[in-house]
C-alpha cells in the first residue's frame, strides 16, 4: 500500500506530465515543510519550501488586512517563468514552477482539477 507521500508524489507527477510547462511541483505545509515534490535536480526543494512559507506569510497578511478575505492563490512572474502557490485545504499549499512560455489558462485549469484530488490525500 502506498504511503501518503507516495500518493501525493504520484499526483504531482501526473500534473507535470499533463503540462510540460510545469517545471516543478511541490506540496508544502503552511510552516514551510516540504511534504512531497517533483522537480529537476537543480532545484533545491527545501529552498522552495522555505521561500513558499515566507511568501505565504506576506500574502496572507496582505489578503486579510487589505482585502479582508482569506488567501487562495499567490502568483509571481519573473523573466524566466512563474511561481504559483495555491491553497490545498487549510494546512498545505501546492507550489508550481512554470516556464515563461506556459499558457496560464491551461495551468490554472489543471490546478483546479488537481486540488480536490490532493485534498483527499492530504
Amino acid at each position: 500500500m502506498a504511503t501518503k507521500t507516495e500518493k501525493i508524489t504520484e499526483i504531482l507527477r501526473g500534473l507535470r506530465v499533463s503540462s510540460p510547462d510545469i517545471i516543478g511541483a511541490a506540496i508544502v505545509s503552511l510552516d514551510g515543510f516540504l511534504i512531497a515534490a517533483v522537480a529537476p535536480s537543480e532545484i533545491d526543494e527545501e529552498l522552495v519550501g522555505g521561500m513558499s512559507a515566507a511568501l505565504l506569510g506576506v500574502g496572507e497578511r496582505i489578503s486579510t488586512q487589505l482585502m479582508r478575505a482569506p488567501l487562495n492563490q499567490i502568483f509571481v512572474k519573473s523573466e524566466k517563468g512563474y511561481v504559483i502557490l495555491n491553497a490545498v485545504g487549510e494546512d498545505a499549499v501546492i507550489v508550481l514552477l512554470v516556464s515563461s512560455e506556459a499558457k496560464l489558462g491551461l495551468i490554472f485549469l489543471e490546478l483546479r482539477r488537481m486540488v480536490p484530488e490532493l485534498q483527499k490525500v492530504i
